[in-house]
């Protein structure tokens, strides 16, 4: 008897393991209880999504919120194709590629009005925060194709984690801009993230 509960024990313990673990490049979760906290400079911003998908041009998509910490939020319409992970305009009804599902050196695609570039650089590389160390990244160089988005950089190098997805980026000359400070799964009413 103590062995079928044992065993019973050990069964719902790994279920629950696997409903909260992260997979792929990209993370596209199921309801808004999980949430990534990312350091941004000297402020911050969180990444989560809805609780329920829009359709848009026939097509079903996640829903991201990103909440800065000066109040802005940015609200971004991501699918899974069987090759590339899509974000949709809402305005434009384009597509453009975000990541490949399984990317590879030397992939590259640019966003559907060309306004920026993005190449695989590098596979298995290390990627050190102050929180954490991530390993067998990838890493995709962005550059700025036309003067869209002045506010930006004109190139940047993002780090995907096979485990985490999107977990920072730096510029030109190797400085961290961004990075993934904190993850919290299927969070419960009260529970925080992210601290200043």
């Amino acid at each position: 008897m103590k062995k079928i509960i044992g065993i019973l024990i050990l069964s719902i313990t790994m279920f629950s393991f696997t409903q909260i673990k992260m997979d792929g490049y990209i993370s596209l979760f199921e309801n808004s209880s999980s949430a990534k906290y990312y350091k941004y400079g000297k402020s911050y911003y969180f990444e989560s999504f809805d609780n329920n998908k829009e359709i848009i041009a026939d097509k079903e998509y996640y829903v991201k919120y990103r909440k800065y910490g000066w109040g802005d939020v940015d609200t971004t319409y991501y699918r899974k194709g069987t090759e590339n992970y899509y974000h949709i305009d809402k305005k434009t009804l384009e597509e453009s590629i975000v990541l490949p599902v399984n990317p590879k050196l030397g992939d590259k695609w640019t966003e559907n009005d060309k306004s920026w570039s993005y190449e695989v650089i590098a596979e298995d590389k290390k990627f050190k925060t102050p929180a954490k160390k991530y390993i067998n990244c990838i890493t995709v160089n962005c550059k700025q194709l036309t003067n869209r988005n002045k506010e930006k950089a004109k190139e940047y190098v993002l780090y995907y984690s096979p485990e985490f997805g999107y977990v920072g980026n730096v510029d030109s000359k190797g400085k961290i801009l961004s990075y993934l400070s904190e993850v919290k799964l299927n969070a419960k009413e009260g529970e925080k993230i992210g601290g200043k």
